[in-house]
């Protein structure tokens, strides 16, 4: 790849092609979370906690197959992150409906 012109179009077409999943995600996300803001506050106090045991389970098992894959610190402190939020959010809904 000596053409310079080649590898600008290589450059730009790599950054679209990032761009379009960054927005994928992006929608995937905000679909999710208003599924979330929708059900929660629907569940009952006993849904609310087998979610929690069971979400926490599969976040173990998750962290576990990760434990030797080379992962930037980001994803971690994003996983924890987000796994938290969800589960404090189940917690606090909880007042809502029993």
């Amino acid at each position: 790849m000596n053409n310079p012109d080649a590898l600008l179009q290589s450059l730009t077409d790599l950054l679209m092609s990032n761009g379009k999943a960054v927005s994928r995600f992006g929608a995937q996300v905000v679909v999710m979370r208003k599924f979330i803001d929708a059900t929660f506050p629907l569940l009952t106090a006993t849904q609310r906690e087998e979610i929690a045991k069971a979400f926490r389970h599969g976040i173990e098992d998750t962290m576990s197959l990760m434990d030797d894959l080379p992962l930037p610190a980001e994803y971690h402190s994003t996983l924890l992150e987000q796994t938290n939020t969800l589960l404090n959010m189940l917690q606090t809904t909880s007042t809502t409906r029993q």
